[in-house]
């Protein structure tokens, strides 16, 4: 399935019927997370199985798929707390849980389950960093960064490369595709220590 925008909150589309622009219903993007799904309006919808009677209870809908998961977490802690069964995983392990105490767990009705959930669900992603593609991210810092420190601008056949001091020694060029290193430098940057390899 090709790669599509992440869907921005109370965004209008048009085409399709579906919540993405030009892209059928049941050909949108399904969600990573689990407990979410995409709505037609193009929110994401958060749902979980309660589960002493196995209905689905609707947590809410919301305008990104990472705050419909943050929101079936909340809903999963509050019905399990941390020992989950097998069948329920988080989708964010390491995220902060409600301040629900272990004895009123047990006792939340379905409703407060479903507003306890919906409220830590904004309030923790207001705490996370922006979502965004990594690649870009990374791209972008290190054309901002700029060369490193004391990197000198080289050919090498031509092609400029930027080599830091003392990173790599070339001790004889061999041929022009060959190069022999010096074995401590190397051995110095593979974190082994000079002698003992």
């Amino acid at each position: 399935m090709a790669a599509l925008a992440p869907n921005g909150g109370g965004a209008a589309w048009s085409g399709g019927g579906g919540g993405q622009p030009g892209v059928a219903f049941g050909r949108q993007k399904q969600s990573e997370w689990t407990g979410v799904r995409p709505r037609k309006s193009g929110r994401w919808a958060a749902e979980i199985r309660v589960p002493t009677t196995r209905e689905k209870l609707w947590i809410g809908t919301f305008g990104s798929d990472r705050l419909a998961a943050l929101a079936y977490d909340a809903a999963v802690f509050c019905f399990y707390g941390e020992d989950l069964p097998k069948t329920r995983r988080f989708n964010f392990p390491v995220a902060p849980r409600p301040d629900v105490p272990k004895i009123l767990r047990g006792h939340l009705s379905v409703a407060s389950v479903k507003s306890i959930a919906e409220y830590h669900a904004r309030t923790v992603d207001a705490l996370l960093p922006p979502v965004c593609d990594a690649a870009a991210a990374l791209a972008a810092a290190a054309a901002a960064a700029g060369p490193p420190a004391g990197a000198t601008t080289a050919l090498y056949h031509g092609a400029p490369t930027a080599m830091a001091d003392n990173n790599l020694v070339v001790a004889s060029a061999v041929e022009d595709d060959q190069f022999s290193f010096d074995p401590d430098v190397i051995a110095g940057l593979m974190g082994l220590v000079p002698g003992e390899y």
